[in-house]
């Protein structure tokens, strides 16, 4: 039997919880998408994304709008308590339909409770966890209880909806790549934003104090606790992952093979890619392949926005603008759910940066400043050949165009 004192101070804060996130009326983009899965279906969600992406704040949104909700933080609950135990209680005592769960993982064997609630509770259940990396796992245990929400960072037109207040229209890529001569203007007030969003404003964690330090310690956490524990890794693991992390920081983003982070890191190319796969299951980079059957299926590895600048210790931010550019257009055109590779061929010429297919079209695209041109585009096969440009220039489609396709 739980003791009413545990349920008085659970109950307690609860309400302090709803009169916290009253100071943040804004909520993130994917916030009816989620409410509409909470309400619709049966299924439980569960909301993975990078630390400080405001999964908290929008689990407590959901328990102020529904009604019959209890926001329960997991690692506020006293050891030995039964999560099942608990949740019988709410229901059976309170009346509650929606019991939202904040850092699930802090609960030993949390996977093995929420299926036991799942099956035996007319209860839905909305949970979060700071460890992204636990959550895909979770997942298959789970099977087909869950529904997996991914919050990402801001994209650019996001950002700009918190910070400048702005409602900015969604673009699709046909209007992007067919009239950007016309839209550009409509959006060129926004350009000088650029520079802030890729320093810190992609998180939003950022937003009410954008310091590096917010940066650099979010990175720390998610390699010390997230991927150390699920990753079953050793001290001596984590410390090469750092290593690895500062190498693709201050490198750039070609010739990152895993190859060579083995030669300049001196682990093995196994551990190597073992490392970028956790690193990607955590939401701290991406992988990109190349595009063809006859070349080597080496990555090209992107970090997410904000990470390089703050990580690329000793490196002057001129070298990292054409990497940052590259993740920009990353984080947005993956973000919209669009299949694209990097060009690469056996003979190692220099070719335009990526291919991308959207709709039956086939679009071969360059990234780079305003003085960009199409002299790498000779000898490439394909008619929509694209040159994209930062800051945004006559001859090139302006870059932050692509900020606002989600």
């Amino acid at each position: 039997m739980i003791p009413s004192k545990v349920i008085e101070e659970l109950i307690l804060l609860d309400n302090l919880s709803r009169e916290q996130v009253g100071k943040y009326p804004l909520k993130r983009f994917l916030y009816p998408h989620l409410k509409q899965v909470v309400t619709d279906t049966r299924q439980m969600a569960g909301i993975a994304g990078l630390r400080g992406t405001g999964k908290t704040i929008l689990l407590r949104q959901l328990a102020l709008d529904l009604d019959h909700t209890f926001y329960l933080s997991a690692d506020t609950l006293p050891p030995g308590i039964d999560l099942f135990e608990v949740s019988s209680l709410l229901v059976s005592s309170f009346g509650i339909k929606y019991l939202m769960i904040d850092e699930i993982h802090a609960i030993k064997g949390w996977q093995e409770q929420l299926k036991k609630i799942f099956d035996f509770q007319e209860l839905r259940i909305i949970f979060t966890s700071s460890s992204s990396l636990e959550l895909s796992e979770g997942k298959y245990d789970l099977s087909r209880r869950l529904t997996l929400q991914h919050l990402p960072l801001f994209s650019f037109r996001e950002y700009l909806a918190f910070n400048r207040k702005t409602d900015l229209p969604v673009l699709t890529l046909d209007e992007i790549v067919s009239d950007h001569k016309n839209l550009y203007p409509q959006f060129y007030s926004f350009e000088p934003e650029y520079h802030t969003y890729i320093e810190t404003g992609a998180l939003p964690a950022c937003l009410e104090s954008p310091l590096s330090s917010i940066i650099v310690s979010t990175v720390e956490k998610v390699i010390q606790k997230d991927i150390l524990t699920i990753g079953k890794l050793s001290q001596e693991d984590i410390h090469a992952i750092k290593t690895v992390l500062l190498f693709l920081a201050r490198a750039g983003v070609e010739g990152c093979s895993y190859s060579s982070i083995s030669r300049n890191t001196g682990i093995t190319k196994f551990k190597a890619q073992q490392y970028i796969g956790m690193m990607e299951s955590a939401s701290l980079l991406k992988i990109i392949l190349p595009y063809g059957a006859n070349v080597t299926q080496e990555p090209k590895i992107l970090l997410a926005p904000t990470l390089r600048s703050n990580l690329a210790h000793g490196i002057h931010k001129d070298q990292l603008t054409g990497a940052m550019r590259e993740e920009f257009f990353i984080h947005h055109i993956t973000g919209a759910g669009i299949t694209l590779n990097y060009l690469k061929n056996r003979r190692g010429e220099k070719l335009p940066d990526y291919v991308l297919f959207h709709q039956n079209r086939k679009l071969i695209i360059e990234i780079g400043g305003a003085g960009k041109n199409t002299s790498q585009f000779k000898g490439i096969e394909g008619k929509e050949k694209l040159v994209l440009t930062q800051p945004g220039s006559k001859t090139g489609i302006p870059l932050i165009l692509f900020g606002f396709l989600w």
